[in-house]
């Protein structure tokens, strides 16, 4: 196994909320076995796990990597209607569901071996595949090797010293690559996990946390808009003292105060930046370096480097921007957006142009200057919509998309007067018309299974 689960045998692994019981270490390396041998005794199979934060989940996506057949993670509670989109391009062999009956063989509980008709054998080396797009249904796909799964879960469980009496609860869901993470690094180091699909608003969620004694929470930008809400001091989870932030940046001054406030507690705030492409993560932010390093989003993962290149792929002086360029053990083979694709070899000889835009400082910390696809042209100019949404963010929850020669901004918070005081301070700051800001009150932004900011849906509007 990636995950050698009987050395910790008589450990806790994953509790069950709807069972209200722990699984040990045992019982869910016996499980697994079980239905690791019924997927290894099937010709190799694209096998597509509809997920959930759950055991049976879990279960799937283990035994598949155990068994050698190829797994991908995806939302469970998509509409049907995406489902199908998904399955056409792809013609899954086996598939895993707690909502979807497809018809063929029942090999085990919610496991079905399907009738598609889309035989090509994926590579060898093919382990897992991560959609790019959390829950929009796209049939783009990351693919992942067992190396990449294993070796990013190793950098990141030293990084954050994940150790066996950690305990995370489910913030994210697993079909997301910061969910699946937490995941991993866990289940390696021997540690547990509170199953959970509860939002952060749910009573029930903050519950789990205190009564089973939960050490550490990890969420997207918008997580920790909802939680600077709520306040941490008055949630009363005493055990809780890891917070870890990817999926975005966060604004610097809610990046201090959660640092503060868990030194204040005795514990570690860290920041992270990562891409699925990259398994998972790519930096980490210590946490003893805050607030020095303020605004970085950290250094390489060990075992892993990071470039500075321009246009030309040359690398640029300390402290200019240019396009991060990450080369490490955990990128991916490349993309999939049918079956085919899944017997393609590596492509990518592990370096990875990551689209970001950033710097690098001479201790080697990074600082993102945004997406470089995240940029619009206003009268002109290029105006990249992280850092407007970065300057407004101070007020509330902010997404911005571009529209018609204008900036669509959608705030849940303000009325007309404010709104009007922003567009002013916006065009001064960026040398842009006022009339350019159009701003939208929300009661709340949408957002895709991960937690981030579905701009797509946001574009339509």
């Amino acid at each position: 196994m990636i995950f050698t689960l009987d050395q910790f045998a008589g450990r806790l692994a994953l509790y069950d909320p709807h069972e209200a019981r722990w699984w040990t270490y045992a019982e869910l390396a016996a499980s697994v076995r079980e239905l690791a041998a019924i997927l290894a005794a099937q010709p190799k199979s694209l096998l597509f796990n509809f997920c959930r934060n759950d055991v049976r989940s879990i279960r799937v996506y283990l035994a598949a990597l155990e068994a050698g057949q190829p797994v991908a993670m995806l939302d469970d509670s998509l509409k049907p209607e995406l489902k199908e989109h998904l399955l056409s391009p792809y013609g899954p062999d086996l598939i895993a569901s707690s909502s979807l009956q497809p018809g063929g063989e029942l090999l085990s509980d919610s496991l079905w071996r399907t009738h598609c008709g889309l035989r090509e054998t994926p590579h060898a080396h093919l382990a897992l595949m991560l959609s790019t797009s959390g829950s929009t249904g796209s049939p783009k796909f990351v693919r992942l090797t067992r190396g990449n799964i294993e070796a990013n879960a190793t950098s990141i469980a030293e990084a954050l010293a994940i150790h066996p009496d950690d305990r995370a609860i489910t913030s994210l869901p697993i079909h997301y690559s910061y969910g699946l993470s937490v995941l991993n690094t866990h289940l390696q180091r021997g540690a547990s996990l509170v199953l959970t699909d509860d939002g952060l608003t749910a009573p029930t969620f903050w519950k789990a946390v205190r009564e089973l004694e939960c050490t550490s929470f990890a969420g997207v930008p918008y997580s920790y808009q909802i939680l600077n809400r709520l306040g941490l001091d008055g949630l009363n989870v005493p055990s809780l003292h890891t917070l870890t932030q990817a999926g975005g940046k966060l604004n610097s001054d809610l990046v201090a105060r959660f640092s503060e406030q868990m030194r204040a507690r005795g514990g570690r705030f860290f920041v992270m930046y990562g891409q699925t492409e990259a398994t998972a993560r790519i930096a980490i932010l210590p946490s003893e370096a805050l607030p020095e390093k303020l605004g970085s989003a950290g250094r390489a993962i060990p075992g892993g480097a990071i470039r500075i290149e321009d246009e030309n792929g040359d690398e640029v002086p300390l402290g200019s921007p240019g396009e991060l360029v990450y080369i490490g053990p955990n990128v991916m083979m490349g993309y999939a957006t049918s079956r085919q694709d899944l017997a393609l070899g590596d492509l990518l000889g592990g370096r990875l142009r990551t689209g970001d835009m950033a710097s690098i400082d001479a201790d080697g910390f990074i600082f993102m200057a945004g997406r470089a696809k995240r940029d619009a042209k206003l009268f002109g100019l290029r105006i990249n919509l992280d850092e407007v949404e970065d300057m407004l963010r101070k007020h509330g929850p902010t997404a911005v998309v571009s529209r018609d020669e204008k900036l669509r901004i959608f705030c849940e918070y303000g009325d007309e007067a404010q709104f009007e005081q922003y567009r002013r301070e916006l065009a001064s700051q960026l040398q842009i018309h006022y009339r350019s800001f159009e701003f939208v009150r929300v009661e709340r932004l949408p957002t895709k299974g991960s937690g981030k900011i579905d701009y797509q849906s946001l574009l339509n509007r």
